[in-house]
């Protein structure tokens, strides 16, 4: 993998904990039988949300935005910023 891609694939990764994200899990409990065989018993899918950190969005800014722009931000400041790019985004995304 190059730089360049290793880069866009860090940035994407601390812009998706910046808005927070939603997964999927799926526990699975197991038994040990007679023969001391791991078996499945039970499946449970379920859905769990990571909300939008605030660490990760002034971390994300500064890595976009090196010439300090968001550096001296507030934490209010940040949070408005962010809502301004999400919604920005999604336009754009509805719009594609």
């Amino acid at each position: 993998m190059g730089k360049e891609r290793e880069k866009d694939r860090i940035l994407e990764s601390i812009c998706r904990r910046a808005e927070g994200y939603t997964v999927e899990e799926t526990l699975t409990e197991y038994v040990i039988d007679e023969e001391g065989n791991r078996k499945p018993v039970k499946e449970k899918t379920q859905n769990k949300h990571y909300p939008p950190d605030i660490a990760a969005a002034k971390a994300y800014m500064e890595l976009i935005c090196p010439e300090g722009e968001f550096a001296s931000m507030t934490d209010e400041e940040l949070v408005r910023e962010k809502t301004r790019l999400i919604k920005e985004l999604s336009e754009y995304d509805q719009s594609s």
